[in-house]
């Protein structure tokens, strides 16, 4: 049963985010099914698409009603998982690994041992730096001694390098102050985790650049949740306008239209699919066979780039659900037992 002062936090977020969430009285007896609430993310983001779009397919497998009831994201989901006011949500692994151990800003002293994972679902934040290109840093490792600009909420950078041992200089500023910073050269790089794509003004040429396979491997083995993930870049450049052609020469070809390349996959936090240990089993499968086998379109319809495939016993942060471990052996995936609650 839920802890006695889990529904506090529940009602915490509420009041905090005015949510209103659908069918969250308390338990009863009623013999029909229970209404299965997910928790998504805020309207329009790439998570809270990924959501809308899972619910969909949720619903269309039958059985118990589903709703979803959209939220601020991981830390409300979070509380409102624990206080079972909703059945699955999606959370981000290191808030619910420091929800786990008691370590969580909802509600700290408070361990949130109601929580069971599912599934991976999309990264939530992906790091990689730009700096101007006549700077000369190409690398993270580069970034030592240098003064780096990270936005005022990011909650991944700074870990990410303390595993790496990089020393650098971190001052906190809105991303849209950067471009300033560095043409005056109080800055040298910007550190950049969100989903959206990031680029400096035109007239400031810059490099972009995420962490090596092996930087990746380190930081994933010192930080729960962390795995490869793609890095989204801005489109291209249009093609500078071609001269005036002389009419009476002969049709110049078009320039070809410029490519940005895709850099090698850096490291991201990733968020889950999770749900409380109340969960039925065969509403759990279900649920981790949506996000296992639709994997790409639940991406495509978020607006996701598809990142390189997730190995799921990277989580480390949350037991998994018993049946989503069920899912999880008939794609070939053992679950070792002491994971499984």
């Amino acid at each position: 049963m839920p802890s006695s002062r889990a529904p506090r936090l529940a009602g915490l977020a509420l009041l905090l985010l005015g949510l209103a969430v659908p069918g969250a009285g308390a338990q009863t007896a009623d013999p029909k099914p229970r209404e299965i609430i997910v928790a998504t993310a805020p309207v329009n983001s790439p998570l809270g698409r990924w959501g809308g779009a899972f619910v969909e397919r949720l619903k269309a497998d039958g059985g118990a009603p589903v709703s979803e009831a959209i939220t601020a994201g991981a830390l409300p989901n979070s509380a409102l998982l624990q206080s079972g006011r909703v059945a699955i949500g999606l959370v981000s692994l290191d808030v619910a690994g420091a929800a786990w151990e008691g370590k969580g800003p909802m509600a700290p002293g408070l361990k949130f041992d109601h929580l069971r994972a599912l599934a991976p679902v999309a990264p939530a934040a992906v790091l990689r730096f730009v700096a101007p290109t006549a700077g000369g840093i190409a690398t993270a490792s580069g970034l030592a001694g240098k003064r780096v600009a990270l936005a005022t909420d990011d909650a991944l950078t700074e870990p990410m390098l303390a595993a790496l041992g990089i020393k650098a200089t971190l001052r906190r500023m809105p991303l849209a102050e950067v471009a300033k910073q560095l043409a005056d050269k109080k800055i040298d790089a910007v550190a950049v985790t969100g989903l959206e794509p990031f680029a400096l003004p035109p007239e400031q040429p810059a490099v972009t650049f995420g962490l090596t396979v092996a930087e990746v491997a380190k930081v994933a083995a010192a930080i729960p949740g962390v795995a490869a993930a793609t890095v989204p870049l801005p489109p291209a450049a249009p093609p500078a306008e071609p001269p005036v052609a002389d009419p009476a020469a002969a049709p110049a070809a078009p320039p070809a239209p410029a490519v940005m390349a895709p850099l090698p996959p850096s490291a991201g936090m990733w968020t889950w699919l999770v749900a409380t240990d109340a969960l039925p089993e065969d509403v759990a499968r279900r649920a981790t066979e949506i996000a296992i086998t639709q994997a790409a379109p639940l991406a495509q319809a978020a607006g996701l780039e598809p990142s390189p495939a997730f190995d799921p016993l990277t989580n480390r942060a949350l037991p998994f659900h018993r049946a989503a471990a069920a899912a999880w052996a008939a794609h070939g995936v053992t679950v070792p037992a002491e994971q499984v609650k």
